[in-house]
């Protein structure tokens, strides 16, 4: 059985073909058309839904899109300021009403932590959160394999969480380490790449930084740990492409900043799902809300 899967964000949109046991069968990719707006965006779901129905037997549509989602209804609830009109919308109605086939959606980080659960790094964990550290940070709540997502959608929202009178998101994620070292340094970064290269060839200034900026995540994560008690902290995002030199220096920051009765207690772990994590995670989603 295959699925159509689609994965939506604010700048791309990924489709293609996944089967029922996550292999991902085809990829494309193509531009998110902002300038159109939500209904537009909608538009182009359908069009490419009505091609691939032309080539291929399809049981469902599984989405993964960016924004708060009510996965229930498929309505997008907020947090999608990069088209505007997207929030009101429901792609899930949309798809359904015009093609009769069984439509789900969520979340586009909820969905890469149901991938990691599935196929990835969070494999035979039953509670495990996924953080994703990237422009902002943002995660995934995973309570006996099933998605946690709050009343209104919106949990595992904790990059707005404020620690030492900051929005943690802000200073601890890729682009706040980047605003951190750009600030003490004549010549500017162009990116996080840059300044752990810095870091690695011990710059003072810059070891000054990243030592704060490892501080301030780690603190953030110990008390995720602290109030979800996970098996596994699943790190994804564009900062888990330094690998275990990464994992290692963030253990260690970690241990500095939990109490000792919780240090070693939830396993922090890289993402592995892969690049399809979103396409794959919306399947798992659209498997588990058709009882499969």
């Amino acid at each position: 059985m295959n699925l159509l899967a689609f994965d939506i964000g604010g700048t791309q949109i990924k489709y293609g073909l996944v089967s029922n046991t996550g292999g991902v069968i085809s990829a494309t990719v193509v531009d998110t058309p902002k300038f159109a707006g939500g209904e537009g965006v909608i538009q182009l779901l359908r069009e490419l839904t009505r091609a691939m129905l032309q080539q291929h037997a399809i049981a469902g549509i599984a989405i993964s899109t960016f924004g708060l989602v009510d996965a229930y209804s498929g309505l997008i609830l907020g947090a999608a300021e990069a088209v505007e009109g997207y929030a009101g919308t429901s792609p899930k109605a949309a798809l359904e009403q015009e093609f009769g086939l069984p439509v789900s959606i969520d979340n586009d980080v909820n969905c890469v932590a149901l991938a990691e659960g599935w196929l990835g790094a969070a494999q035979g964990a039953a509670h495990y959160i996924a953080v994703a550290i990237g422009t902002g940070i943002g995660g995934g709540i995973v309570i006996n394999h099933q998605i946690y997502r709050g009343s209104r959608a919106a949990a595992g929202e904790w990059g707005y969480m404020r620690i030492a009178g900051v929005i943690w998101e802000d200073h601890a994620s890729m682009r706040g380490l980047l605003a951190a070292a750009n600030s003490a340094v004549v010549s500017p970064f162009a990116n996080g790449r840059e300044v752990f290269a810095a870091y690695d060839a011990q710059d003072p200034i810059v070891s000054g930084v990243v030592k704060s900026w490892f501080k301030l995540l780690a603190t953030g994560i110990a008390n995720l740990i602290y109030a979800f008690n996970p098996e596994r902290v699943v790190i994804g995002g564009g900062v888990s492409a330094r690998g275990t030199v990464f994992l290692r220096e963030l253990n260690a920051a970690l241990h500095a900043e939990l109490l000792p009765d919780f240090r070693g207690m939830s396993e922090v772990v890289l993402a592995s799902a892969g690049n399809h994590a979103g396409m794959i995670g919306a399947v798992r989603n659209w498997l588990q809300s058709n009882k499969y």
